[in-house]
């Protein structure tokens, strides 16, 4: 016989509909996890404007008649991804170990190699039991775009300029070798940066901000780019997504420079406010802080389970 409290406790993963943009929102705003950056009206007409394939990622958490949670979950090639888990302060311990155990038999199911999982650390524990290797925290910063530190001269062989809509492949290339080695090195190929890129300038994840992008390159080769720097809107918010330097191009300030163009762009564009993503431990945290970035939210883990065959 089924145990009443198990019943009662137990966490049902809902397809989340396009009428349940409210719903979807109110958890996300009820959440201590979530940075307001946005009225409501505003994130629930970002909800039902999503494309089909990002709605059927959605999944709603609901206990008997309420809902306690959300998330979004996918798989591409043979990977399985759980991410945006974001759980009311009500729902209890319990519920990230069942989002845990459904993942893992939705992935099983789907017949992928690996499960990825990004989740705010207060859910540590329930991934880490399961078999979760964490391979690096990140957590939000901001800062304001009216900035007083001075633009320094970079090397007379270095140009710095917007960047064009064409120059896709050349910045994949960049942030492949930026990356290499790194914690930050998310694809396993050029193909994959370069596919990250193209979707950032087709507003895939927030609409793109051409105006504040830019490349350097050195004037004896116009091909490798020697840094770049890319931002969108994230929540009505300019984030920047990525800022890279190429590794033979480190140490002469290129970072700082192009940190100090894309702000001072922004805040031309009437934005008072820019934030990133950072992976804690990084020397460019540093570098974050002289920015006058802050630590702004909770700290997520990103971490990763290998199926059994």
């Amino acid at each position: 016989m089924l145990d009443p409290d198990v019943a009662r406790n137990a966490v049902e993963w809902r397809q989340a509909r396009p009428e349940d943009a409210a719903i979807w929102v109110s958890v996300t705003r009820r959440s201590a996890d979530q940075l307001h950056f946005e009225p409501e009206d505003a994130q629930i007409a970002r909800y039902k404007e999503e494309v089909p394939d990002m709605q059927a990622q959605r999944y709603l958490l609901w206990r008997e008649d309420a809902p306690i949670g959300r998330l979004r979950f996918f798989s591409h090639e043979s990977t399985a991804e759980l991410d945006g888990l974001v759980l009311l302060p009500e729902a209890g311990g319990s519920v990230a170990v069942q989002v845990v155990g459904e993942a893992l038999v939705r992935a099983a199911a789907s017949g992928v190699r690996y499960l990825k999982a990004t989740y705010p650390a207060a859910y540590i524990a329930s991934f880490a039991s399961a078999g979760f290797q964490e391979l690096r925290r990140r957590t939000v910063m901001v800062a304001s775009t009216d900035l007083s530190m001075p633009q320094l001269p970079l090397p007379g062989s270095l140009r710095v300029r917007e960047m064009h809509p064409d120059e896709g492949e050349q910045v994949g290339i960049l942030l492949q070798r930026a990356y290499t080695g790194g914690p930050d090195c998310i694809h396993p190929d050029v193909a994959g940066w370069r596919a990250e890129v193209r979707a950032l300038q087709e507003g895939r994840f927030g609409p793109f901000i051409p105006e504040s992008c830019f490349v350097v390159e050195h004037s004896l080769d116009r091909y490798h780019l020697a840094g770049a720097i890319l931002t969108h809107l994230e929540r009505g918010v300019p984030r920047i997504r990525h800022m890279a330097v190429a590794p033979s191009f480190r140490h002469v300030g290129l970072g700082q420079f192009l940190a100090v163009r894309a702000m001072r762009r922004l805040r031309d564009l009437g934005h008072t406010t820019v934030l990133l993503n950072v992976t804690l431990g990084i020397p460019a945290v540093n570098l974050y802080h002289r920015l006058g970035f802050i630590e702004a939210g909770p700290t997520y883990i990103e971490a990763e389970r290998m199926l059994p065959r």
